[in-house]
């Protein structure tokens, strides 16, 4: 059983994925787990009646139980000890007024957007993250499609469907962090004094100042991080767990620059250093620069590195000889190397983030 719910006010369970299946759904895993629960912490009754009727109640548009019943409960929770833990609704005032709108029943419309329910962060094992502060927002993105959520300190994350993100307001003085469950695009302010970190249950991503891709569902068997522009390092679980079982200051991560992504695989418990899927330009360059005529294959090879911010390793002794004549304007990245190695009689491949050509030489 989840020893966090012990600490929940109504509004976290109402908040609460699984608490919302077994009242709203009636799901019968869920009514056995909160059945027991239940049974287990009598002490919390009137915090899960008055939740169970804050919740059907917006479901219906109308009070489930009678005034003074819920005036009862309402008092007895108001008159509870406050207790350590961090809630989206902070604020005993709200509380209190939130109840109150409950007993006269109005405030429908405002309460159905703000009971917006979350993933089940309470459920996921984050023990292992730094403490993020006390004052921290948490937003979950419940439509079909990506929702901008705008920082403090100026930077923009595009939260996508299924998602879920915490993050403090205001950061502290000297490191800005966040925790992710699912995926999103980051778009950060740079602030070489304050790095951006970016926690998720399987990886973490250091940045300064960059954008980038975090895909990483607690429940997923893969994560990933792809880079757009700048720098980022990205460290495993078990980075994050040594260093904090040693107290180090220096983990050894994997560092990636634009057109490169990490992923994460928890059967194997590492990173694999790879190029994105579709890479971009991270230069601007009129067409009539990818046009070559009789172009040494060295030029070119510097020429893509620059366009796409990729090294290409290759054998310049072994190439010398080696020239284009094409126009690549309109081809991908991909599209371009393979006209380059079918014109050059060679081949490429891909290892750890890098284009490595070999040939046999054009003589």
């Amino acid at each position: 059983m989840n020893t966090l719910y012990r600490n929940y006010r109504f509004e976290d369970f109402a908040r609460d994925e699984r608490f919302r299946r077994w009242v709203l759904d009636n799901e019968p895993e869920s009514t056995h787990y909160w059945t027991e629960w239940m049974n287990q912490n009598p002490d919390c009754a009137d915090t899960i009646k008055l939740a169970k009727a804050f919740l059907l109640t917006l479901e219906n548009d109308e009070i489930i139980f009678d005034q003074e019943e819920l005036e009862q409960i309402t008092q007895r929770i108001v008159a509870l000890p406050e207790k350590p833990v961090v809630s989206f609704w902070k604020n005993t005032a709200f509380r209190l007024a939130a109840s109150i709108l409950l007993v006269v029943g109005v405030g429908f419309g405002l309460y159905k957007y703000l009971s917006t329910p979350s993933l089940p962060l309470a459920e996921v094992d984050d023990s292992f993250l730094p403490q993020l502060t006390n004052n921290y927002l948490e937003s979950t993105n419940q439509t079909t499609v990506p929702q901008k959520i705008s920082l403090e300190d100026g930077s923009t994350v595009t939260l996508y469907p299924k998602s879920s993100l915490r993050y403090p307001n205001p950061f502290n003085a000297s490191r800005r962090e966040v925790y992710l469950n699912g995926k999103a695009f980051f778009d950060i302010a740079k602030n070489p004094q304050k790095p951006f970190w970016v926690y998720t249950h399987h990886i973490s991503t250091q940045v300064l100042g960059t954008s980038f891709m975090v895909n990483s569902f607690a429940d997923a068997q893969e994560a990933k991080v792809e880079v757009k522009t700048g720098k980022v390092s990205v460290y495993t679980r078990k980075d994050l767990e040594k260093a904090k079982e040693t107290q180090q200051n220096v983990m050894a991560g994997v560092v990636l620059t634009p057109n490169q992504q990490a992923a994460f695989s928890k059967n194997e418990e590492r990173l694999f250093k790879s190029i994105v899927e579709a890479p971009e330009a991270v230069a601007e360059a009129p067409k009539q620069e990818f046009i070559f005529e009789e172009t040494p294959v060295a030029q070119v090879f510097k020429f893509v590195e620059k366009m796409y911010g990729i090294s290409v390793i290759y054998d310049a002794k072994t190439m010398e000889s080696c020239y284009l004549t094409a126009n690549l304007s309109d081809e991908s990245l991909f599209d371009k190397l393979d006209l380059i190695c079918k014109i050059t009689h060679s081949t490429y491949e891909m290892v750890d983030g890098q284009i490595i050509i070999h040939s046999r030489g054009c003589k």
